[in-house]
């Protein structure tokens, strides 16, 4: 007998995982399918490295208010405040300097991104790249590389990349605050706590979702031949899963959806983690922000000692995003490892110890979100040439059957783990309500 499930969810990342949560006690038989052979999506561990799990993924909390702060306090984590970025390395001119040191070019840059201010700002008649946006405004070419490995970076893309229409949208839409945190422990512990309770299929991509009217209900082709039936399905897989079609629909969703997912873009992630036998930066240093250098953000993090005696307890983590990702996704991991001792050779290097990294490397890992097959990069950006209404159209329900949820669907354009949770309550609100079930507190 073919069984008919009252809810699915495709993926099991914050938003499938919260979806299912808030489903669960309305909808008992609510199933999530997951590709991967694990949960968790873009959260993600890489472990021997250090004493403790290192995030190949998903790693500070931005903003203290917000759903996923109080899902982490409710599972007993603590979280410490620190400033960011707190110290800056100028290439061109070898320069390292603590972010109370920064000169006056600096300072116009953070003005210029200030979410205040930007709210303030009217849309352009045309979207245009924040480099373009940087110009006009008188910015200089220092100031340009001071954005792009500041902002841009964090944003998960280049400056030229980067479309100020979302951007503004973003300022205006983020209500989590400016604070920046970082949490005790290791983020598998929150996504277990998700995880509790709803029932998981991994290993099983969804390969068509064939839909109807809400009396028709929606059947998944999955791979190996598995079929499933659902009154409803939530899909939230990452946005080069839709844009690529790896995921079909059938009818074909519709062309504002198509569209939309056509110009709204997700750019690459690279982590490069190095473990080293010897601290060889300051000890008071959290997080080094790089102009005109390969590896723009890198940060040096402790955490209590879970593993001991595994790895080196001097880690640091270098975060690249955008252009300069897919350049260093091009490269043999050896060569892109020896990219960036050189560079923190460049900043940390003495007279009497030139070459401080490299001679004290115990070992090292990239980690490629592009080459993860089932994500495909790292998260969504303000997309230059996107349309306000983009991720409306992203987020917007087909057939009264089909619901999505994940960051990029985020109308208010938050792509970070509190973005993809909101969007899975959001979902879950318009599943029940589509099945006139009263919605618990959501």
């Amino acid at each position: 007998m073919e069984t008919v499930h009252s809810v699915v969810v495709v993926g099991a990342g914050a938003a499938g995982l919260y979806a299912a949560q808030m489903l669960k006690a309305q909808c008992p038989d609510v199933l999530v399918l997951e590709a991967q052979d694990r949960v968790g999506g873009r959260i993600r561990q890489v472990h021997g490295l250090a004493p403790w799990p290192i995030q190949a993924g998903a790693e500070f909390v931005h903003g203290a208010n917000s759903v996923f702060v109080d899902s982490l306090r409710n599972s007993g984590f603590d979280f410490v405040e620190r400033e960011w970025p707190d110290w800056w390395y100028f290439a061109k001119e070898k320069k390292l300097v603590h972010d109370e040191e920064v000169d006056d070019e600096v300072d116009k840059v953070h003005d210029m991104f200030d979410k205040d201010d930007m709210q303030r700002l009217a849309h352009p008649a045309e979207d245009i790249a924040a480099s373009e946006w940087m110009k006009q405004q008188g910015a200089s070419e220092r100031m340009l590389a001071v954005a792009d490995a500041c902002y841009a970076n964090d944003y998960g893309c280049s400056l030229s990349q980067l479309g100020v229409t979302e951007m503004v949208e973003e300022s205006r839409g983020w209500d989590c605050g400016d604070t920046y945190l970082l949490v005790n422990r290791c983020l598998s512990h929150a996504v277990a706590d998700m995880t509790k309770g709803v029932k998981v299929i991994t290993q099983c991509p969804v390969e068509c979702v064939e839909y109807g009217g809400p009396q028709q209900g929606v059947t998944l082709h999955c791979k190996k031949g598995l079929k499933l039936r659902a009154k409803r399905v939530v899909i939230t897989v990452p946005l080069p899963i839709l844009k690529e079609g790896i995921l079909k629909f059938s009818p074909p969703l519709p062309e504002a959806k198509r569209s939309a997912i056509s110009r709204v873009k997700m750019g690459n992630i690279i982590k490069i983690i190095l473990s080293f036998k010897e601290q060889f930066w300051p000890e008071n240093m959290f997080d080094l922000i790089c102009t005109d250098s390969f590896v723009p953000e890198m940060w040096m993090l402790r955490y209590q000692e879970v593993m001991p005696g595994k790895g080196h307890p001097n880690i640091i983590t270098g975060f690249i995003s955008g252009e300069k990702a897919d350049i260093a996704s091009a490269m043999p991991e050896s060569t892109a490892i020896a990219s960036f001792l050189g560079q923190l050779d460049s900043i940390f290097g003495t007279p009497e110890a030139p070459k401080p990294a490299t001679h004290n490397l115990a070992a090292g890992v990239v980690y490629d979100w592009s080459k993860n097959d089932f994500v495909k990069g790292g998260y969504s950006y303000p997309s230059l040439g996107a349309l306000r209404g983009d991720r409306e159209s992203l987020a917007a329900p087909v057939a009264g059957t089909v619901f999505f949820a994940g960051e990029a669907t985020s109308t208010a354009l938050n792509p970070c783990v509190q973005g993809a949770m909101d969007t899975g309550r959001r979902a879950a609100t318009q599943v029940l309500a589509s099945l006139q079930l009263l919605p618990s507190k959501l």
